[in-house]
């Protein structure tokens, strides 16, 4: 399963694995590993399990993830992070079953189906001689690639209503459509993660009083060339909005909203933290969101 951060690898594995426990109408075991978070000696460890002593601080024996998959489902996430050694130490297994624990030369045998699941392209991997071509062979089969979610927006209400049903959440019929017009409206560089993540920010800054408006912004929900940065081009604004003040174009009120505007567009487009925002420019909270909306500046 290839596909960036977020975009739900993990939760396509379990929905393989609830499909096997319906067909077989019984409990199977699904193991999920991050590979991401091994260093060469722990991989072999997690993986394959070891006998007491067989090397400093193993205490005692344990089983090892692969051997906890036997008869269910293996899912190694992040599979092109794992060194050289332990995707050697894979082939074996994934070719017959049979394997040994750390310490161990009994040979010990695990049956089980592999869910793989990655960032990068693993045939660019091996390329580049990060990832075994035998391996890259061994994981041959059905090959699922997951859309980001910026390229599938028609699936966001879907995401919105499971969230909402989850936390109980009923909005007005106004309310609802405006909050997946600011969903669609963003880039979601990190997914379906992110996109749950912000909507609990949501929740957690209404506290208690649901409304769209207080809806967050963060950099990250921008596309990454369009991301707020104050530069020449940002104060060539403010000054044109001086020299019109001076050339009496506009009033002192309409001047002073623009650079207001401004410079709150600006403080949140440079900090993922609103409130850090708020109390930065010493607005109360509720003043603060009334300029937003005043502004457009809900997104």
């Amino acid at each position: 399963v290839q596909g960036e951060t977020g975009t739900g690898k993990e939760e396509f594995a379990k929905l393989v694995h609830r499909k096997r426990e319906y067909l077989k109408n019984e409990k199977i075991p699904l193991v999920s590993v991050n590979c991401a978070n091994f260093n060469n000696e722990l991989s072999l460890s997690l993986l394959f399990g070891h006998v007491k002593g067989a090397f400093s601080g193993a205490e005692k024996s344990t089983e090892g993830f692969i051997a906890e998959a036997n008869g269910g489902i293996l899912f190694l996430d992040e599979i092109h992070a794992l060194s050289l050694e332990t995707q050697q130490k894979l082939l074996r297994v994934l070719n017959d079953g049979s394997y040994s624990r750390l310490g161990e030369t009994k040979t010990l045998y695990s049956k089980f189906q592999v869910i793989a699941a990655t960032t990068k392209n693993l045939d660019a991997e091996v390329a580049k001689g990060n990832f075994l071509l035998d391996l890259r062979i061994r994981l041959l089969g059905i090959e699922i690639s997951i859309k980001p979610l910026r390229e599938r927006k028609n699936d966001i209400p879907r995401f919105v209503d499971m969230f909402l049903a989850d936390k109980d959440i009923k909005l007005r019929p106004a309310q609802y459509k405006e909050l997946i017009k600011h969903c669609q409206s963003c880039y979601w560089q990190g997914n379906i993660r992110q996109l749950f993540s912000v909507l609990n920010a949501w929740v957690a800054m209404c506290d208690g009083d649901i409304n769209v408006a207080y809806f967050p912004k963060y950099n990250s929900m921008r596309e990454p060339n369009k991301l707020s940065s104050v530069g020449k081009d940002s104060y060539g604004k403010v000054l044109s909005v001086l020299e019109r003040a001076i050339s009496l174009d506009i009033s002192f009120t309409e001047a002073i909203e623009e650079v207001e505007c401004f410079i709150i567009e600006e403080a949140l487009g440079l900090n993922p933290c609103v409130s850090d925002v708020y109390q930065g420019l010493q607005l109360s909270r509720n003043n603060f969101y009334v300029k937003r909306r005043k502004y457009g500046l809900t997104l």
